[in-house]
């Protein structure tokens, strides 16, 4: 969501006839319509500060903002000062605005500039045409809107995420849910942030760690939202080019190969590049040279006919990609070390007896000439690479990101050079972390090439075989068989509930309900259930889920003693229920804090509902759980609006928002009686 802020007068002002300008009937009448249709966030005005009162957070949101509107309508010396920071920190995203008729002209320095003109009478009128204004400013591909690098073009302009602070509390999040291995709990925590002010650093950590996960969907889904405001933003564009290139490999559609390379091309157009960043961009393109490469020979049945198809001129191409990108910065070991094996690979296919992959250059002589030459090249790569490794093996501490991966070229580096199969696999063992799998498949997809190229083939088997039973993990469910059933549904009624919908004599007919259809569900394949466990529906879920050896989770959006503190207040029966749940069913806590409803800090202050937060985080779950079937089981009256938030009727809208989600309802008719309003069923409990 991109983020506005709003740099204008307050109050009522004068013009300089004098004549009396109300700029909150601005904002109310026009600016805040108009950002909340072009659904923007911030801009309220909690969050403007005022002009009069320069503070250190009103600096930093204008810088931080992806758009800023100045109302430059009278002269106010304050609302000049702040666009003169805008003007001066980021090249674009600047909208001017002024009302008319007033006295006070444009000032000199901005005569030049254009800005949008609105009645200062009826702002309301101008309302749709700001809105328009907005969205063309978001869409627009001009260089710059700012005086400032017009003039200096080589002026490189701020970049927001120096000044931002990621709190610490929401980085641990992620680290928990990586930890966890949940990549629904990784994309609640991306709609979490929507709107906050590190939403674009956030988006960037939660596509890191789904990453990890190996969640490439949800990684580009990420990543395209930093690019819908930033499209040149360095770092996103270096992890996107990665995300479509492993979407390809798992998809083969070519045009995720090509959106891969467009990215690497907005990298190396970048003027905010650093060295760093273009030996990225290189390697990423060779890379993506490999892949094509790989593709040519990968699916042939023999080895000889990969062999063949092999040595080419795809191959020389990313061999020298990767030495390019090597040679520009030596300490980019990764460069280096698939440089080093991409010409092992080469010097080895040309070892065939009858040279007929000479036949891939013009001439044999040139064809001698080339493999002499690439001799002496690894040759020096055998010295430069391990240096390059050790070099950052002793630089980097064990919470950089590489530096998993500087100890994995160490023993990458063993392979190429040590016949001994015990030495290498005791390296490999030493250098991969454990339950590290993205980093073992990583080794594993690269020794998996050798051994279908016939180099070092035994020595690849040997240590994939060695390995894989270090990360050996059960079977991986058909999911063709398996379904996801949500649940959710509305609790038993209370005392004094005028008109019943879940009266304490309907348990028995509504277990026999969520039976009768968890039994039909169950026909088609291995079913595994999700739901909460307040009083009344949840809890006759996994209560009938048991009694069908169903397996079902109890998911909580808060630690379960408070959960059972909040909402079971006198309803020791149920509240019983619940607790011999939690004995056997696996439960599973959005959050380990008590306060707040367990909403973490990073949360506070907004209008994130925690039950509603739970909601989410559910559907999520099962969105990313990889099952072919998703079903919403609801036991709910059909009303739009529950008795408060995050209840049925709110996960009701969730899952068919979704479009993936089908949705079978147990109409609450079916447990109660046809009575008047004036005869309300006798309950026991609080209705949600």
């Amino acid at each position: 969501m991109v983020r506005v802020f709003v740099i204008r007068p307050f109050g009522r002002k004068k013009d300089s006839s004098g004549k009396e300008l109300d700029f909150e009937r601005v904002h109310t009448d026009l600016l805040e319509p108009a950002l909340r249709a072009a659904n923007l966030a911030g801009s309220t005005t909690g969050e403007i500060v005022d002009a009069g009162n320069i503070r250190e957070d009103m600096f930093s949101l204008i810088l931080e903002a992806d758009l800023v509107i100045c109302d430059i309508t009278i002269h106010n010396a304050n609302v000049f000062y702040e666009l003169g920071i805008r003007h001066a920190l980021r090249k674009k995203g600047t909208i001017l605005i002024k009302g008319v008729p007033v006295s006070d002209g444009t000032p000199f320095d901005l005569l030049t500039d254009r800005y949008f003109a609105y009645s200062i009478d009826n702002p309301a009128a101008d309302r749709d045409k700001l809105i328009q204004t907005i969205k063309a400013t978001l869409a627009s591909d001009r260089t710059t809107d700012s005086p400032i690098f017009q003039m200096l073009p080589t002026l490189p302009e701020a970049d927001p995420a120096s000044v931002q602070a990621v709190p610490l509390d929401f980085i641990e999040e992620i680290d928990r849910a990586r930890a966890a291995q949940s990549k629904g709990w990784l994309r609640l925590l991306a709609q979490d942030i929507r709107g906050l002010r590190f939403q674009w650093i956030g988006l960037q950590l939660i596509a890191k760690a789904l990453w990890d996960l190996e969640d490439y969907e949800g990684a580009r889904d990420m990543l395209e939202q930093i690019l819908g405001t930033k499209q040149y933003n360095v770092t996103a564009n270096l992890s996107l080019a990665n995300v479509y290139e492993r979407l390809y490999r798992n998809t083969r559609k070519s045009e995720l190969l090509q959106a891969s390379e467009q990215a690497i091309s907005r990298v190396l157009e970048s003027r905010s590049i650093t060295a760093k960043n273009r030996v990225e961009a290189l390697t990423l393109k060779g890379r993506n040279q490999k892949t094509r490469w790989r593709q040519k020979f990968e699916q042939l049945l023999t080895l000889e006919e990969r062999r063949e198809a092999a040595m080419s001129q795809a191959l020389r191409d990313s061999y020298q990609a990767y030495r390019d990108a090597f040679y520009q910065d030596l300490n980019h070991f990764y460069a280096g070390l698939t440089a080093l094996q991409m010409g092992t690979i080469f010097l080895d296919l040309s070892e065939e007896p009858d040279d007929k992959w000479k036949i891939t250059f013009n001439t044999d002589g040139e064809a001698d000439t080339y493999r002499g030459k690439l001799i002496q090249d690894i040759k020096i790569l055998h010295l430069l690479v391990p240096a390059s490794v050790e070099a950052a093996r002793s630089q980097l501490k064990p919470t950089d990101s590489e530096w998993i991966w500087a100890n994995i070229s160490n023993a990458d580096l063993l392979f190429l050079t040590e016949p001994n199969a015990r030495r290498v696999i005791k390296r490999y063992q030493d250098e991969l972390p454990e339950n590290n799998l993205f980093a073992w498949n990583a080794v594993k997809g690269q020794l998996q090439l050798f051994a279908a190229l016939g180099v070092k083939a035994d020595l690849a088997h040997q240590v994939i075989g060695a390995i894989d039973k270090q990360f050996a993990s059960p079977a991986p469910a058909n999911e063709k068989d398996r379904c996801i059933v949500i649940f959710a549904g509305h609790r038993v009624d209370a005392d004094d509930r005028k008109m019943p919908r879940f009266p304490k004599l309907a348990e028995s007919k509504a277990r026999e309900l969520i039976r009768t259809h968890l039994e039909t569900i169950a026909r088609d394949g291995k079913v595994e259930g999700l739901a909460s466990a307040a009083p009344g529906s949840d809890i006759l879920f996994h209560e009938v889920c048991a009694e069908l050896n169903i397996l079902s989770m109890v998911c909580l959006p808060m630690p379960k003693s408070d959960y059972a503190r909040q909402v079971f207040n006198d309803l020791d029966t149920w509240r019983t229920r619940f607790l011999n749940l939690t004995k056997t069913k696996q439960v599973l806590e959005l959050s380990d804090r008590s306060e707040k409803n367990g909403l973490p800090r990073w949360l506070e202050g907004t209008n994130t509902n925690p039950w509603e937060r739970g909601n989410h985080w559910v559907l999520q779950m099962a969105l990313t759980s990889g099952a072919e079937k998703i079903i919403l089981l609801a036991v709910w009256d059909g009303k739009n609006e529950g008795d408060d938030l995050g209840g049925t009727a709110h996960m009701v809208q969730l899952a068919r928002n979704t479009g993936r989600v089908e949705v079978e309802i147990i109409d609450v008719k079916a447990l109660t009686p046809m009575e008047s309003p004036e005869q309300p069923a006798p309950g026991v409990a609080q209705s949600s």
